[in-house]
């Protein structure tokens, strides 16, 4: 574990020279905080008892050649937004030590791959979205307290700063889709109750000071490089992202000053299948890299790095749209969000 710290102070130090043109310009707001799943997992299950790691090669080879723990070739999701932000990209929390969490105040990764919104969703040890939650309370009360010098400047930063969630897809493909738990309920039952649990995570991240969020769900998970694509399996994740955007407009409408963006993955992959090459992929029906074999020699071409996470490309082309697109997320993409007043 302090070797591996040691390393990610090391990496971080890289980053910074690697990504220099996320901090060329004043940020647009004062932090980035991320919870989910593999989508934006940049590390932390690499201090996990779990086989749900990507801290080997060929992952990272286009992130300066490093491992560093994300489930694809370069970036994800989380630090094309952070770049974007004018922000470092967010350390993993566990990949910071408790001595050193206080100096970081520009934000924080506590995604955690094969976990979900559910706490019995997991692939052996995983920071469920309780435990992320739990851990962020514990930057608040502890880290910024000691970095901030009154609890005005803290509330200030916590308003000021954009709160990332990706996750449900592991519900689904670990627990819904594997499980007999759950079976009982019919695919809307089940979005409703993700819905419910995953609203009063975010209303817990309300009361401690977030105010401006941007949440992403499960898309379509019947469609894979092995499995193109199970139509049923989809119409049984649908309802999550088709409820999502009302839950939240209950929940901004609950919250005083509270905003909240969705993005709906779901939607806009239709039109990526019906002309993948309009979007810069020349397949979606293969993956860059099947173990055992040669990795492709281009990755920008592939939707798909491994048999479910996507390319940097695939990463870039997401959030670049959610940040400044309309037809990923609603009601307004982030650039609009974190200049609302």
């Amino acid at each position: 574990m302090a070797t591996f710290k040691v390393f990610w102070v090391v990496l971080l130090m890289s980053q910074q020279a690697f990504f220099a043109k996320a901090n060329s310009t004043k940020s647009l707001v004062e932090a980035l905080y991320v919870f989910g799943d593999s989508s934006v997992d940049a590390g932390n299950n690499n201090n996990l008892n779990t086989f749900a790691k990507a801290n080997i090669y060929p992952y990272g080879i286009d992130f300066n050649n490093k491992s560093t723990g994300r489930f694809t070739n370069g970036k994800n999701f989380a630090d094309v937004i952070a770049i974007n932000l004018g922000l470092p990209l967010p350390p993993p929390y566990l990949g910071v030590s408790e001595s050193e969490r206080y100096k970081v105040a520009t934000g924080i990764n506590y995604a955690s791959g094969a976990c979900g919104i559910l706490n019995d969703t997991r692939d052996g040890d995983c920071l469920s979205l309780d435990k992320q939650v739990e851990y962020f309370n514990s930057t608040v009360t502890n880290d910024l307290q000691k970095h901030f010098q009154s609890k005005d400047e803290v509330q200030h930063h916590l308003s000021e700063s954009l709160y990332l969630l990706s996750i449900g897809s592991c519900d689904y493909a670990l627990n819904y889709f594997r499980r007999a738990t759950y079976q009982n309920k019919t695919p809307v039952e089940f979005a409703d109750y993700l819905l419910e649990k995953l609203g009063s995570k975010l209303k817990e991240l309300y009361n401690m000071g977030a105010r401006k969020f941007v949440v992403a769900v499960a898309g379509q998970l019947g469609c894979s490089p092995s499995e193109f694509c199970d139509e049923i399996k989809n119409e049984k994740v649908k309802p999550l992202s088709d409820k999502l955007p009302r839950k939240l407009q209950e929940l901004q409408t609950q919250l005083s000053g509270s905003l909240f963006i969705s993005s709906n993955p779901f939607n806009f992959f239709n039109e990526i299948r019906k002309a993948p090459e309009k979007f810069g992929f020349k397949t979606l029906t293969k993956s860059c890299y099947v173990v055992g074999q040669p990795i492709c020699e281009n990755p920008k071409d592939y939707y798909y790095f491994d048999f479910a996470h996507g390319t940097e490309a695939n990463n870039e082309l997401f959030a670049n749209e959610c940040f400044s697109g309309s037809r990923l997320c609603s009601p307004t993409n982030i650039e609009q969000l974190i200049h609302a007043i």
